[in-house]
């Protein structure tokens, strides 16, 4: 059954999608915020190398070094190879635990990046609610404030624990996976002119109508706790649910039902649950 044309939805403040529907062009938009998010794995590499390497920035700047360096032994995860671990500290120069804390802004910053070159069908103006500007410095300040998190407190902080820690990469990468899978598979789907008109729900899809929005506060919480301890995971989890949850699902299923009428409804009396199963 071909859709039916919908007014784009109006913006709100908290909706970190509000160009759903709205097609064009965003090269300038989208080269904004590839540039700068390339440029974010090498913010968090300069603060997490060890101070006497020539890519830290506490090699130029010495008093600015805190007085309790972060972890750097110690660092085993459940059901990941220790000979693995050793491998990725010696590929990347830092210590273990910096060096998780670093790839959980590197493997995101890649697929951010394919989102916007690959993924992405609605246009992203450079300015405006939800242009490249407020998107691209909101996530990337948010991120590094990871990483200042994790080099100024970690050794202070009584909410983070080497515990908790060894933990969050199982479920960061949960999270990335379902994430990708999820963006890649209805990228799939859609690029196929015979699915024109139609919505997916094969796949991850069929499991919870929205499993991009899962798998990102499942990684983005996973991240949060291993830089900033649990208490800013829990501050994580709320704020990405609460934007999410309380805003951007709601937002999304309004357009979906205008856009696709009884096609829309058909997908919600298959799948059930919008974000978490058995519970919402």
């Amino acid at each position: 059954m071909a859709s039916k044309q919908a007014a784009p939805p109006p913006l709100e403040p908290m909706d970190l999608f509000p160009f759903r529907g709205q097609y064009g062009g965003s090269i300038a938009g989208a080269a904004l915020f590839v540039a700068v998010r390339t440029a974010v794995p090498l913010v968090f590499y300069s603060l997490l190398a060890p101070p006497n390497s020539t890519l830290s920035i506490f090699s130029r700047f010495p008093s600015a070094y805190p007085s309790r360096p972060p972890p750097t032994d110690g660092l085993s995860i459940p059901f990941f190879p220790d000979f693995l671990l050793r491998w990725i500290e010696q590929a990347l120069g830092l210590p273990s635990f910096s060096a998780m804390v670093f790839l959980g802004a590197a493997l995101p910053s890649i697929q951010f990046i394919m989102y916007n070159i690959v993924w992405r069908r609605e246009k992203f103006p450079m300015t405006g609610q939800g242009g490249s500007i407020q998107v691209t410095t909101q996530v990337n300040l948010f991120d590094t404030v990871h990483a200042l998190l994790f080099v100024y407190l970690a050794s202070s902080n009584p909410t983070w624990s080497p515990t908790i820690f060894k933990w969050t990469p199982i479920f960061f990468v949960a999270g990335l996976a379902l994430h990708f899978i999820a963006d890649h598979s209805k990228y799939v789907f859609r690029k196929d002119t015979k699915n024109r008109g139609k919505v997916y729900t094969g796949g991850v899809w069929g499991v919870v109508r929205h499993p991009n929005f899962l798998g990102f506060t499942m990684w983005r919480t996973a991240f949060a706790t291993a830089a900033g301890g649990w208490v800013f995971g829990l501050l994580a989890l709320a704020m990405f649910a609460y934007i999410l949850c309380g805003t951007s699902v709601r937002v999304l299923e309004g357009y979906m039902d205008g856009a696709y009428g009884r096609e829309w409804k058909r997908a919600t009396e298959k799948v059930r649950w919008k974000m978490v199963p058995g519970i919402w």
